[in-house]
């Protein structure tokens, strides 16, 4: 069951000042449901102040002369407004000689930046050597395999069988090759006397 106070709260949420007697009759016996009220008065006071505009009286006047006359009021406001947007249509453009020094100065930095990553590149490369890099990289499958055959040695079985069943796909892999390139040639030639399509 909802408390009497509850009830009084949540009228005095929607509306803080109301007058309604049995909210004053449970505001005078009840002094946080009372103190509750005057927190939302306060706030109710301050939102409304906040919350009010006025608008200026060159803008009402406008207004009203645009619901009195809408045809004039829009040949008023755009007749000032035609010469600055035409004056604004045409944007200035940069001189010749700003351009031409932009270009080249964005060349140069671009050269510089070109020749600063060339440098580090070569000191970088001097002292790694790719080639010794690449020759363990390619070495590393044979390793991973001796190493696998030393540990276990009936995985030999295994690696011989996967080498076979790899010959296989390789030519499975050249014939579906070799049957697309035909399929989309679209060969077309003669045999005694036949067109034959492909």
């Amino acid at each position: 069951m909802i408390s009497p106070c509850a009830t009084v709260r949540e009228a005095l949420a929607l509306e803080p000042m109301t007058e309604d007697p049995q909210v004053q009759a449970h505001l005078d016996g009840c002094a946080t449901c009372a103190r509750y009220r005057r927190q939302h008065q306060s706030l109710d006071v301050v939102l409304r102040a906040e919350m009010s505009w006025e608008a200026p009286a060159a803008l009402t006047a406008r207004l009203l002369a645009i619901a009195a006359d809408p045809a004039a009021a829009i040949e008023q406001a755009s007749a000032p407004f035609a010469p600055r947007q035409a004056a604004q249509a045409v944007p200035a453009r940069p001189k010749t000689w700003f351009v031409s020094v932009v270009y080249a100065l964005t060349l140069m930095i671009i050269a510089l930046s070109l020749l600063v990553a060339w440098q580090v590149a070569g000191a970088l490369l001097a002292q790694v050597e790719p080639g010794a890099i690449l020759t363990q990289l390619l070495a590393l499958p044979q390793q991973g395999l001796t190493y696998l055959i030393a540990k276990l040695p009936q995985s030999r079985y295994l690696v011989d069988f996967l080498l076979r069943v790899r010959v296989q796909l390789m030519w499975l892999l050249l014939v579906a090759v070799l049957w697309a390139v035909l399929d989309k040639a679209n060969l077309q030639f003669s045999f005694r006397g036949r067109q034959i399509t492909l």
